[in-house]
């Protein structure tokens, strides 16, 4: 959808809008501001003030977390979501913006009471035998607090921040118009579209507004796990659950975050075999696995089974990108550089003219340090790194999904790493090996179907398509489309040129008329007459109006 960037929704937002470029400005971004050229014509509404002096010693990459924390929730989340996305920014970028804080103050236990009654539509009395007003936790989007229900069941309650939605809309609307206007400062062969990327970070920043989904995401991963004998997923209670309010079954335990923090007493390996079991079931055979699993998330019950939470984040994994990522990992043991390639160029993103040959070279010198190398050797977040590198200097993009999933297992390893150091995740990840296989022989069979359908849809329809053609050709119907590379930008650039050469026309036409009426004034049909005041305000008006449609359609 097109936002177009006028004067009207500049002055709807213009009090947002402010605050963001003195943040930006704060924090020393402003000759990135102008590059972009966000800090032209409009930018005279905003005053400039330097960066700090402390910032000085301080790198683009800390400079930029503060500033999103500094933003709001928005903001905070879109770096969180930013820190996924490896195939865009460098490696220093994503380590930072993951350090990215989402701890504030609760708002007042009144108002979370307030917005229980109104979604469930009764009292709180009415509702629950307790309601505990402190709350457990207090995030940029929700609180969560205790209460138990009549029947003595202990429960928790997620509840969304006051006008937290408006604010957070209001912000994605800002960034969507801002994207669009600097997709239309880039020539159309640069392969990265912040619109579309702002679409992307738009759609998933709505989907973690909306608790249903994450109600549904637990009640799924219960389903999964409702056999497992080391797991537990809270229940999801529906009847106190709407898009704002989340209610889930609450069991004593202790963070695993906490453990971690106290000395060792005891063997942790059992944790970290659960753990790890866990997460391969939920990626191998489940395709649906949580994607944020810190130990902050993770409690150990007093039976000894962990119990997961905060199920927001959640992606799927079909039988095709677990076949591609087997085949992956198969070639980067084996320095199959061409099979390598061909499964990343099928299922990512990439330019039209991407040259497959650097790609290999590439590659090759990447998988150099790997072929020696045990797969239970290999450090996943360094191979993650590498990937990134690869991918932003081809300008290659990844799905969301293989994005979430990478993220998932970075964190995992990270997670083992401080449960148990000396645990193997590869080992673990032996017993799965059927089910990836399995994985294997759905896709070779879906594609074979595949393409025997439709090679049986060519035979059909080639005989009929082969004679319309020969039709048109013989009436001397038949056109051919050529489009000539780059002549939109070309196209966009002479307009703006002749916007700029007939705005100064007129108005160098117009001052004439004024300089002549000024010298003609004792004429006699122009002696009662104001001329020169009206041709001054005729160039003027001329101007402004001018001025204004090319700014509105970006041509100046």
């Amino acid at each position: 959808m097109s936002h177009p960037w006028g004067p009207l929704r500049q002055l709807r937002y213009i009090k947002r809008y402010r605050q963001i470029l003195k943040v930006l400005i704060k924090y020393g971004f402003l000759p990135v501001l102008e590059r972009l050229k966000l800090f032209r014509l409009r930018g005279k509404l905003f005053f400039r003030r330097p960066a700090e002096k402390d910032l000085a010693v301080m790198n683009k990459e800390k400079r930029l977390r503060l500033a999103l924390e500094e933003l709001g929730p928005t903001f905070i989340k879109i770096g969180q979501l930013l820190s996924n996305r490896v195939d865009l920014l460098p490696a220093s970028y994503i380590q930072e913006l993951s350090l990215l804080q989402d701890q504030v103050k609760p708002f007042p236990a009144a108002k979370a009471k307030e917005a229980v009654e109104r979604e469930l539509k009764l009292p709180l009395p009415e509702l629950f035998q307790e309601f505990a007003e402190e709350p457990l936790a207090a995030a940029s989007i929700a609180q969560v607090h205790r209460a138990r229900l009549f029947n003595g069941e202990d429960v928790v309650l997620k509840i969304k921040r006051p006008e937290i939605e408006q604010q957070m809309l209001m912000d994605l609307e800002i960034l969507s118009v801002i994207a669009e206007f600097i997709d239309r400062q880039t020539p159309p062969e640069y392969f990265y579209r912040f619109g579309r990327l702002a679409e992307e970070l738009t759609q998933i920043v709505k989907g973690e507004l909306d608790f249903l989904a994450e109600a549904r995401n637990a009640r799924r991963f219960r389903q999964n796990f409702k056999d497992h004998p080391h797991v537990y997923i809270p229940r999801v209670y529906w009847e106190y659950t709407t898009r704002n309010v989340l209610t889930l079954e609450y069991r004593e335990g202790i963070s695993l975050s906490h453990i971690l923090q106290q000395p060792r007493e005891g063997e942790l390996r059992p944790i970290a075999e659960i753990f790890t079991d866990s997460l391969f079931k939920q990626v191998f055979v489940d395709g649906f696995f949580h994607g944020d699993l810190h130990p902050g998330n993770i409690k150990i019950l007093p039976d000894g089974r962990l119990f997961f939470m905060d199920f927001g984040t959640a992606g799927s994994i079909d039988d095709e990108l677990r076949s591609k990522f087997v085949l992956m990992l198969k070639a980067l043991r084996e320095g199959d550089t061409e099979t390598l390639v061909d499964e990343l160029l099928d299922f990512a993103f990439v330019p039209e003219a991407v040259d497959r040959r650097e790609i290999t070279r590439d590659l090759e010198g990447f998988l150099e340090q790997y072929y020696t190398t045990a797969l239970k050797d290999v450090n996943i977040r360094e191979l993650v790194q590498n990937v990134a590198r690869l991918a932003g200097k081809h300008q290659i993009r990844f799905p969301y999904e293989f994005l979430l999933l990478m993220k998932a297992l970075v964190t995992a390893e990270g997670t083992v790493a401080r449960i148990d150091p000396g645990f193997n995740m590869a080992e673990a990840a032996r017993k799965y090996g059927f089910y990836l296989q399995r994985s294997r022989w759905k896709t070779s069979w879906r594609r074979v179907r595949r393409g025997w359908h439709g090679y049986c849809s060519l035979a059909e329809e080639f005989p009929y398509r082969a004679m319309e053609l020969l039709n048109l050709a013989a009436s001397g119907n038949l056109k051919v489309q050529v489009e000539i590379e780059k002549s939109f930008y070309l196209a966009r650039l002479l307009s703006g040129a002749v916007n700029r050469l007939a705005f100064s026309i007129v108005l160098a036409a117009l001052i004439v008329g004024l300089s002549l009426t000024a010298t003609g004034a004792d004429l006699p049909y122009l002696g009662r007459a104001p001329a020169s005041e009206l041709f001054l305000a005729a160039a003027a008006a001329a101007a402004i109006w001018w001025l204004v449609s090319m700014l509105r359609s970006g041509r100046v």
